[in-house]
């Protein structure tokens, strides 16, 4: 039964291969139909049946049979066959030649016989004999076949005479398609926000107020004390008439120098906290419950921090005194009689920066229920709106709408860890082309299945076929409906070698 062309080479877009001998005396391609032998005045001694090229792994394979018994060479001749792999690309010269086979006249196979004039391991047979020849090769897979063709070449050769080449008959053509996926189920819809954890927040800061010696009690306008004072009431004022925050905790925490005994710097850090807290509570008449005080009498990890990065003389020597495991008082000292001018620099310059009051101001945000609330806080503090705010404001608008996706995006920007919000982002910068700016989002995703869905359809905007295909497959075990259609459409997507056979297959 004859097996006909599995696909029209003119059909698939691809140029078909012309045969040496299928040209006009002025040069022009003489095509034939598809499938068909071109006869000519040299016609091909070839017949054959059975041809199969296949792709498979890193190997590319052929087969095909001959009957000698429909080679004709003439008793005398001998035809030899020899398959050729050529690239079909003018800029490229890659080719590959097969191993031939001979086929000769009665007269002339027995002569090789007798003489033994055939090359070592190649075959010959007898035209006319019974049985069918199976000729099977395989080759490694190299890049320019995907664009190749198989042929034959075929030279004869008469008793005592030079080689004569015959023609060139094709058997087949290697090509490749692209096959796009489907784009409805590219990127998936929004994922409402939920989340309503209350917003708390800390500002923090530090003041150097200057007590006389010896003293505890604040001194408004002793040396540089309006200044720093002023600097603890701006950041404080700066929460308490923000409208939409709460302070719950104000925390402040006193420090004093290494200078002098330890004990009374207990005392001097303890006064001069519990000072600077009453003086503050006073200020705006907060409840005690929220004002809370901590002391470091003396601040050897701030004089740490200094050494660390200057370069006083004898850095190395003050620095490991610093941190052995001598008592305050005598560590003191040591510096003090070992390195007096060190020392002397140390008192003036660096002390007076290490008796300072850092100051935590910890507060929430208020929730609200009406939606004009939200749309006033979106317009004047998103920050401080949680992300199931973004989503009430969001839903205002016509979904899909700029207005939509432009309060989205910013839920994420303002919550770049909340995951549901990372999701949404990506899939909208994904639509708007911005794949890196998307793929940013997706490293704040999490592990559900929107979010491994969402970085598949990432990975096969940037033709990352493998990795697409690994996070849909997650996606689609935690249940996401659209992975499995978007699976099988990757899967058949990308390019797609198509074998076209060029030869009419004997059926007699």
């Amino acid at each position: 039964m004859t097996r006909k062309n599995l696909f029209s080479a003119m059909l698939m877009g691809l140029t078909p291969f012309v045969p040496a001998h299928a040209l006009t005396a002025d040069g022009s391609a003489e095509v034939s139909a598809p499938g068909k032998r071109v006869e000519t005045e040299t016609p091909s001694l070839l017949r054959v049946s059975e041809i199969k090229v296949a792709h498979a792994d890193s190997t590319l394979n052929l087969r095909f049979e001959i009957n000698p018994r429909r080679v004709k060479p003439g008793r005398d001749r001998r035809v030899v066959f020899t398959p050729v792999i050529r690239s079909n690309n003018p800029e490229v010269s890659d080719s590959i030649v097969l191993s031939p086979i001979t086929i000769a006249g009665r007269n002339r196979y027995y002569s090789h016989l007798r003489n033994g004039d055939i090359a070592a391991g190649e075959p010959i047979y007898r035209a006319g004999a019974k049985g069918e020849l199976v000729y099977e090769r395989s080759v490694p897979w190299n890049v320019w076949m995907e664009d190749s063709y198989i042929y034959i070449r075929e030279e004869t050769q008469d008793c005592c005479r030079p080689v004569k080449p015959l023609c060139d008959t094709p058997l087949a053509q290697i090509g490749t398609i692209a096959r796009r996926a489907r784009k409805e189920t590219n990127t998936r819809g929004y994922i409402a926000l939920t989340g309503d954890s209350t917003i708390e927040r800390e500002a923090q800061g530090r003041a150097f107020i200057d007590f006389i010696v010896n003293k505890t009690y604040i001194d408004e306008n002793y040396r540089g004390n309006p200044v720093e004072l002023k600097k603890i009431i701006e950041s404080i004022d700066f929460i308490h008439n923000d409208p939409d925050a709460v302070i719950t905790r104000l925390t402040v925490k006193g420090y004093a120098s290494p200078e002098g005994s330890y004990e009374n710097n207990v005392r001097l850090a303890m006064g001069r906290t519990e000072a600077l807290k009453e003086y503050v509570r006073q200020m705006y008449n907060f409840d005690p419950e929220i004002m809370h005080t901590d002391y470091e009498p003396e601040d050897w990890e701030g004089l740490r921090n200094w050494l660390e990065t200057s370069d006083i003389a004898n850095r190395d020597a003050i620095l490991e005194i610093v941190n052995s495991n001598l008592a305050p008082d005598p560590k003191d000292r040591a510096i003090k009689s070992r390195f007096p001018k060190e020392y002397d620099y140390i008192l003036k310059t660096v002390y007076p920066a290490l008796r300072h009051s850092d100051y935590t101001v910890r507060y929430k945000i208020r929730t609200y229920v009406d939606i004009n609330d939200l749309k006033r806080v979106f317009q004047e503090n998103p920050r401080n709106l949680r992300p199931v705010d973004f989503y009430r404001i969001a839903q205002t608008y016509p979904e899909g709408s700029n207005e939509f996706e432009t309060v989205l995006l910013l839920a994420s920007d303002i919550h770049p860890h909340d995951e549901q919000a990372a999701v949404n982002a990506a899939n909208i910068l994904m639509r708007r082309g911005q794949t890196k700016e998307a793929s940013e989002k997706l490293n704040h995703a999490g592990e559900s299945g929107e979010a491994y869905y969402s970085r598949g359809i990432l990975a096969a905007m940037n033709e990352d076929k493998e990795r697409a295909l690994f996070f849909l497959e997650k996606a689609r075990a935690l249940g996401v409906a659209d992975a499995a259609q978007k699976i099988d459409d990757i899967r058949e997507s990308g390019v797609r070698e198509v074998i076209t056979y060029l030869i009419e297959e004997d059926d007699e």
